[in-house]
């Protein structure tokens, strides 16, 4: 994983399924209408609601836009004042509209870096032979006809 932390924002709306979006730029400004790069629809929330700005070390802070029904981080009001946020953090747009701040962590698959030995990746099987004495085919063949030969 890089040295910058990922985090994503996911939306919920009553009535609507959550919505997940990946923060990487510098400033994300969400809002009720088109332009903003969130539109949240919903009444409560206004045509330029609040935005999320990345600072130097990497964090995102929200900023309220004088929004007509405010923005809550952890159900305290924000007013004016930039406010950092953290992992889990859960922010109410006007009325209705929640949003978590969460930290996204990455699954990579393990990449080999040489390649294995041939003969490494299988298995050798073992014929498993059955209790008592082994019997040589042709032996058994040339013992068989003797006795044939014997018995008038």
């Amino acid at each position: 994983m890089s040295s910058k932390s990922l985090h994503s924002l996911v939306i919920e709306l009553p009535g609507s399924p959550p919505r997940h979006y990946l923060l990487s730029a510098p400033s994300i400004r969400l809002g009720r209408v088109e332009g903003n790069a969130i539109v949240v629809e919903e009444e409560a929330v206004s045509a330029r609601h609040c935005e999320l700005r990345r600072t130097a070390s990497g964090a995102y802070e929200i900023h309220d836009l004088g929004s007509t029904n405010g923005t809550r981080l952890n159900g305290e009001s924000i007013g004016s004042d930039p406010r950092e946020l953290h992992d889990g953090d859960l922010l109410l747009l006007g009325l209705a509209a929640k949003a978590r701040f969460v930290r996204v962590i990455e699954i990579r698959d393990k990449v080999e870096t040489t390649d294995p030995a041939p003969g490494s990746m299988t298995k050798k099987l073992v014929r498993q032979t059955p209790a008592g004495p082994a019997i040589n085919p042709v032996a058994a063949a040339v013992a068989k006809a003797a006795r044939a030969k014997a018995t008038p």
